[in-house]
């Protein structure tokens, strides 16, 4: 599929991860944790790929744990039917193990993933107040805007885990290190930004409907360079959904500034 509807179907799923309901469970209050979390897991993937051997075992774990997490994430949201996730876990692995270079398996793959997100935001949600989410989630865009456009070795960092081979069972497990649909290319966390910001806004529809416009005029910057970070259109979303912290709340993050995140690829 050529770039642009490839990029269109991505921008379409991270709208759509801001619209999943979610409830949390509250497991834990960790200020830190909420400030520290959404921002390390952007850190430790990037060292993680650029050691030796970090790309394959990134790789292999991604193509364990993300059937896994996905089928975790109706618990991890507290929906309603938490069961409905993992029935459909079976087929959709089936599906993106089997035709991994077909559009169907790419997007099975791209589900799963997005799956995975929903369960992993949910149980962060669960460990820190929302207001220090907040701060976490802006600080992870920042960080992302600084590492694609201020570190030259994160483009062939992630040239190298998208490259990297999982292991194989009879035949070779899928790919599900990265978001591959058509030509185009995302990183976890450009779906796991949307799906922490539907757990911190009050509006989720104005959200999802401003990350997604946000999203579609940012990837227009594809067109001067690539890689660029993906997840700074979740700023918008924060400042349409109306974030749930009061005034008094969000004058206390200031200091963590607004800045942009993660990646996309044109291949």
């Amino acid at each position: 599929m050529p770039f642009v509807p490839s990029y269109a179907v991505l921008v379409a799923m991270q709208a759509a991860l801001v619209l999943a309901p979610g409830r949390p469970r509250r497991l834990w209050s960790s200020r830190v944790l909420g400030l520290a979390i959404p921002a390390a897991a952007l850190v430790v993937g990037v060292v993680l790929a650029q050691v030796s051997g970090g790309a394959s075992f990134l790789a292999a774990l991604a193509a364990f744990a993300t059937p896994a997490l996905a089928a975790a994430a109706g618990w991890a949201r507290s929906w309603p039917l938490p069961w409905l996730p993992a029935a459909a876990v079976p087929p959709l692995y089936a599906l993106a193990w089997l035709r991994p270079d077909a559009l169907d398996g790419e997007a099975a793959g791209m589900v799963l993933i997005a799956g995975a997100c929903l369960a992993v935001t949910g149980i962060v949600g669960s460990l820190a107040p929302r207001s220090w989410l907040v701060a976490g989630l802006v600080l992870l865009v920042v960080l992302d805007c600084v590492l694609v456009w201020g570190d030259r070795q994160v483009e062939p960092t992630m040239n190298a885990l998208q490259a990297a081979a999982p292991p194989t069972i009879g035949r070779q497990l899928p790919s599900l290190q990265q978001i591959d649909f058509g030509d185009a290319t995302m990183g976890w966390l450009d779906f796991a930004a949307p799906a922490l910001l539907g757990l911190l806004v009050v509006r989720r529809v104005a959200a999802a409907l401003a990350t997604g416009l946000a999203a579609g005029a940012w990837g227009l910057l594809l067109l001067a360079t690539s890689p660029i970070a993906a997840t700074p259109p979740v700023l918008a979303g924060l400042v349409a959904g109306r974030s749930v912290l009061g005034s008094r709340e969000l004058s206390r993050l200031r200091f963590v500034g607004a800045g942009a995140g993660r990646r996309a690829v044109r291949q």
